[in-house]
């Protein structure tokens, strides 16, 4: 008889853990461990040679991966990657503009997981190649979706992720000036100064309109101390506000920013 009872003791035991494993999974976040989410997007390319990129004479350039042991040769796979810090899906880190700017490293890990908003600027940009997302733009913004959050990423959908494998995504004319959508400088300062975000976001090549060749949203951005991810993929697949973004930055030593895996969960 004590043997029985101590087995349906354990038979007991056993099932309240299982039935707790089993909550525990349905909800993640049960423990506050885990971010818990019904959806996940990644807004984040395949970087490949055929990536488009920023062409500045003599310092840019695309990428390349090159077998440096193979399966057949060496019993093992590894490649060698030749890549420059702004390639594909990317961060930027303030000292990328800032002489005494943070690098990508010293970027905070609180600072790379924050409340995503996105300001659809769609119809704007097929209208103006040239577009800026603009104080206007953000006012309308606010009126209809409230406050943007402090310590927010602020992101720019022009939808321009249709022109990637084309030359419109870069849309150099004969003179060698680019052609795409940005944020304005004074909208970058607005949200640094009052709304105090972690960073902007935009699904072009620069968060730079593409016809400002002196870098002044990058400039401005970078030495408050804010970061930027360029050429995100999937924005269009997000909600406009309600979401969080988790930016898997590059974490290398001086880095003036490098490729990330970015994703949206909400």
């Amino acid at each position: 008889m004590a043997g029985s009872f101590v087995r349906r003791e354990i038979f007991a035991v056993i099932l309240w853990l299982s039935g707790n494993l089993i909550a525990g999974c349905k909800n993640p976040g049960a423990h506050g461990k885990t971010i818990p989410f019904d959806h996940l997007v990644d807004l984040t390319y395949t970087l490949t040679p055929e990536f488009p990129y920023i062409p500045v004479h003599k310092l840019t350039f695309p990428f390349s991966m090159t077998p440096i042991a193979t399966m057949a040769k060496n019993g093992v796979a590894a490649n060698s990657w030749h890549i420059h810090e702004h390639l594909g899906t990317h961060i930027d880190a303030p000292n990328h503009f800032a002489l005494n700017g943070i690098s990508v490293d010293q970027i905070k890990p609180e600072d790379l997981i924050v409340p995503v908003v996105v300001i659809d600027m769609i119809q704007k940009a097929s209208r103006d190649k040239d577009a800026e997302l603009t104080m206007e733009d953000i006012k309308r913004f606010e009126d209809k979706y409230g406050r943007i959050p402090e310590h927010s990423c602020v992101m720019m959908l022009s939808g321009w992720e249709k022109f990637v494998k084309t030359p419109a995504y870069l849309g150099l004319d004969s003179q060698g000036i680019k052609h795409f959508p940005g944020f304005s400088p004074a909208a970058a300062d607005f949200l640094v100064k009052e709304r105090d975000i972690a960073g902007i976001g935009v699904d072009v090549i620069s968060f730079d309109p593409g016809k400002d060749s002196a870098y002044s949203t990058h400039k401005l951005l970078l030495r408050q101390g804010k970061w930027g991810i360029e050429n995100i993929a999937n924005l269009s697949k997000i909600p406009i506000t309600g979401a969080t973004i988790i930016v898997g930055a590059s974490k290398i030593g001086g880095a003036t920013g490098g490729i990330a895996r970015i994703f949206a969960v909400w």
